[in-house]
């Protein structure tokens, strides 16, 4: 987003952001906190949550390098409407609102780039919700394996990827339990689709499993 802002958006950014540094396993913030300000991403993976029913999360997406979290409530809400946690060890930038603010006063694109990002969240969500209503379980993991795929950059034949999730992750991800999951991914590796020991995926098949989402 802000490789699209000008040079004075940028200055700004630098002047008011602070550094900051979490473990993997540790939230940026949780769903009804109170919003202080605004994260970027700069390495890491985290996993964008809400709560679900009896207890279990529902993980709406995993994002890396070059989100941006906390923007959503700037006109709308005081309190994040979402809980965000860290896969593996997360580098972020940090912008108090009232700073933020200043700096949507002053860049008309960086503004509208927030609020775009925000239709396509919106988008994302309702997405999310007919593919929980409507795909069936082998339909929704491999909807799963392909949001890690692009998440986590695989390549074909250049290298193996080391998700930051687990089994449960992915139920959660995909509205299942892990049980489910651990059958599909086990159907899947059979069928010779995929590749993979624990976290580790040395081959993802990704035309086929795109036939599989897209079959229902």
């Amino acid at each position: 987003m802000l490789k699209k802002s000008d040079n004075e958006t940028l200055e700004l950014v630098s002047n008011y952001k602070t550094k900051k540094n979490i473990q993997k396993g540790e939230r940026l913030f949780s769903e009804g906190d109170k919003s202080e300000g605004i994260c970027f991403i700069k390495s890491g993976f985290v996993k964008i949550e809400i709560n679900g029913k009896q207890g279990r999360p529902l993980i709406l997406q995993i994002v890396n390098k070059g989100t941006i979290l906390g923007h959503r409530l700037q006109s709308t809400s005081s309190q994040h409407t979402y809980s965000a946690t860290a896969v593996s060890d997360v580098q972020f930038c940090y912008i108090p609102n009232h700073f933020f603010k200043k700096i949507l006063e002053k860049s008309s694109t960086l503004h509208s780039l927030i609020q775009n990002q925000i239709l396509d969240e919106i988008e994302l969500i309702q997405n999310k919700a007919l593919k929980l209503a409507h795909k069936t379980v082998k339909e929704k993991v491999a909807d799963a394996l392909l949001m890690l795929a692009e998440v986590y950059e695989y390549e074909k034949n250049k290298h193996i990827i080391y998700i930051g999730v687990c089994r449960q992750d992915i139920a959660d991800l995909v509205g299942t339990t892990k049980q489910q999951v651990s059958s599909v991914l086990n159907e899947f590796e059979k069928m010779g689709i995929i590749k993979f020991t624990a976290k580790k995926f040395t081959y993802l098949n990704i035309a086929t499993l795109k036939q599989i989402s897209n079959s229902n």
